[in-house]
């Protein structure tokens, strides 16, 4: 059995990326949201990524792949970013059609997050699906957050048998070591379900990961059944 795709999401830091890279995370995540405590400059990110290249091939684990997450993010931003990147992650009001058109700008694949509190948020997603290469399904955000994502609160995982597409997805929001078991447990069975995102689970303080912690959940996502 293929282990569970695992992604640490809103990295700022050699050490923590490498420690993911090193413990077996199949995706580093950066955000490039300023008012995220996540954000990141886009040359920090690609002198990480650089690091991590450099310390697999010393080391001889596997290069992870690079995300960028982004919220309404205009051309200058997303060019910037792309050529140290594998993929876009969307958090804004980007649509199927906004989604086509920066694939075709920039040849990378697409991560589109999806919002969920209640079962309507997977009615309509058609286009959505089929436009991007995967979604990502995240804990609608609580009343008055500034952040679209990385809020620490998990949805209802019943939820997702209603959702009936066949693009990939990756389950988001409030994870952590100690309950992703459970969540790969409620998702598995769902044809389309491809592995696991974190970012505040894996961190002591807004914004600070931990290297312990993201090794402990890689350990625990990959250990899972």
């Amino acid at each position: 059995m293929t282990s569970c795709f695992v992604k640490i999401c809103g990295v700022k830091t050699i050490d923590c990326a490498i420690a993911a890279a090193r413990a077996g995370a199949d995706m580093i995540g950066f955000v490039f949201v300023a008012k995220s405590p996540r954000a990141v400059a886009t040359d920090l990110a690609n002198d990480i990524v650089t690091e991590v290249k450099q310390r697999s091939y010393d080391e001889g684990f596997g290069v992870p792949k690079f995300c960028g997450l982004f919220v309404d993010a205009g051309e200058k931003l997303l060019g910037e970013a792309a050529p140290f990147l594998t993929h876009f992650q969307f958090h804004g009001h980007e649509d199927a059609e906004r989604v086509d058109e920066i694939r075709s700008a920039f040849g990378l694949e697409i991560i589109k997050a999806v919002a969920v509190a209640e079962a309507s948020d997977f009615d309509g997603l058609d286009a959505l699906a089929d436009a991007a290469d995967m979604l990502l399904f995240d804990a609608r955000p609580p009343k008055g957050a500034v952040l679209p994502g990385g809020n620490g609160k998990p949805f209802d995982w019943s939820l997702l048998k209603r959702y009936r597409g066949e693009t990939p997805f990756l389950l988001a929001g409030g994870l952590t070591s100690e309950t992703v078991a459970a969540a790969i447990a409620a998702a598995k069975g769902h044809t389309a379900f491809a592995g696991v995102d974190v970012s505040s689970g894996v961190e002591v303080r807004p914004g600070e990961k931990d290297e312990g912690l993201i090794e402990a959940f890689v350990k625990a996502a990959k250990a899972a059944p």
